[in-house]
């Protein structure tokens, strides 16, 4: 099932729709990733940003002690939701990241924050026995300590990871669980209220001054 499986998607629908009329064939291939790489479409400025390999261990530091991080990975993804390469980042404990992403994002303080979890962990965190790499299943949290993540119902909406899925992200989730125990992080949409993801450094810098 494609993670745009609302009015966005008609286009895949109407092109299967016509391959199956032409052929009698309705299997495709897609890919959950399949837009343009980041664009540096501007100089780096070193007094506004540090350039490093990458560290999933320091990452996982910065996020552990409760700053928020904005990852920009390969290409980025299809559909309203954020598999992890357009993705705000943040450790899922507190309440009060939930409501500082809401303000960084813009949106209404009544919007869930969703979970990224390795999908190894996801039955002990989540009841979920089955991989949720879309973020398509509401499921309910068996821990109190997720409170970013999980609704006023009890509830999340919940993404698994595998290194099959998304490998740099599984990367970051074992990390952060090496440090805190828990390899669950907050993922939302790296992207302004209403538009689509960020995709180049100039509007990147504009939403680091906007947050």
């Amino acid at each position: 099932m494609p993670p745009v499986a609302n009015d966005s998607g008609s286009a895949i629908g109407t092109a299967i729709d016509a391959q199956v009329h032409f052929t009698g064939e309705a299997k495709i291939e897609w890919d959950v990733y399949p837009g343009l790489p980041f664009r540096t479409d501007a100089p780096v400025v070193p007094s506004r940003y540090d350039v490093r390999d990458t560290s999933y261990e320091e990452v996982a530091d910065i996020l552990s002690r409760g700053l928020i991080v904005g990852w920009v990975s390969g290409r980025y993804e299809i559909g309203p939701r954020a598999p992890g390469n357009r993705s705000i980042l943040a450790a899922p404990f507190d309440d009060s990241t939930r409501v500082r992403l809401n303000e960084i994002r813009q949106c209404e303080q009544f919007r869930p924050i969703a979970p990224v979890c390795l999908e190894a962990d996801a039955a002990r965190w989540f009841s979920c026995d089955h991989e949720s790499p879309f973020m398509l299943f509401t499921l309910r949290a068996n821990t109190d300590a997720l409170a970013a993540v999980t609704h006023v119902n009890g509830t999340a909406r919940l993404q698994t990871v595998s290194r099959r899925t998304n490998a740099d992200l599984y990367d970051h989730l074992l990390a952060f669980k090496a440090r805190t125990g828990l390899g669950v992080l907050c993922n939302s949409s790296l992207n302004f209220s209403g538009q689509g993801f960020i995709n180049n450094l100039t509007d990147l810098g504009t939403f680091h001054r906007g947050s």
